[in-house]
This record gives C-alpha cells, sequence and structure tokens, in this order.
C-alpha cells in the first residue's frame, strides 16, 4: 500500500496526498449552499497547496446535494483543468448522478457510480 504524504480530516471532507501525487477528497454529509463553502475553501486551499495532476473526490458518504454540490464539483473542475490536472468523481450516489447528467457534467470528467469499482 501506499504511504500518504498528509492527511486531514473536517467535518465534511477529509483528505490525503498520495506519494504519487494524486489526492483523493472524501466528502460527506449533505452538500448544499451552507455546507459548501467550507467543502470549497479547503479542497481549494489543498489545489494551491499541492498542486495535484490527478484529483478524484470520493462521494461515498454524501447524503444529499442540490445545484450546490454540482457548482462544487464543476468549480473544482476548471481550477483543477486550468492547470492542467485531471478529476475524477468515484462512489457518486444515484441522486448526485441524475443531476450530473442532467446538467451534462458526466462529459466533462470521469465519473464511477456507487457500486461500480
Amino acid at each position: 500500500m501506499e504511504e500518504m504524504e498528509a492527511t486531514v480530516n473536517y467535518k465534511q471532507i477529509g483528505f490525503e496526498i498520495m506519494e504519487d501525487g494524486r489526492c483523493i477528497f472524501y466528502v460527506k454529509g449533505e452538500l448544499d449552499h451552507h455546507s459548501v463553502i467550507e467543502i470549497r475553501e479547503i479542497i481549494d486551499s489543498k489545489l494551491v497547496d499541492y498542486r495535484p495532476v490527478r484529483v478524484i473526490m470520493d462521494l461515498n458518504e454524501v447524503t444529499f446535494t442540490d445545484s450546490a454540490g454540482l457548482g462544487l464539483v464543476l468549480g473544482r473542475y476548471t481550477r483543477i483543468s486550468a492547470y492542467g490536472g485531471d478529476l475524477t468523481l468515484i462512489n457518486v450516489p444515484e441522486p448526485f448522478m441524475k443531476i450530473l447528467r442532467l446538467s451534462g457534467a458526466e462529459k466533462l470528467f470521469k465519473i464511477i457510480p456507487k457500486g461500480r469499482q
């Protein structure tokens, strides 16, 4: 197993920086306009600090999302793409998948729904 360079856990998000440069964000709970503010700030600060080329957002523990969750993902995609990185969403719950499909966002980056890894 690969060793981690850094691991941090906050209320609704944890992250790991792997030795190979991958950054994995573990998002938890509800993604609404209140909660995404802290999540966005944490992710953005880690993107600035580490500039990971491969970013993975694990949404396994997301219990609810609306357009704020979509905005969170699309905004991070834009930031990551701007410096040449790529974003992958894994363990995406079906309600979130529906939002991604309806918005057309599923065409922008790799998405692995829950149970398909």
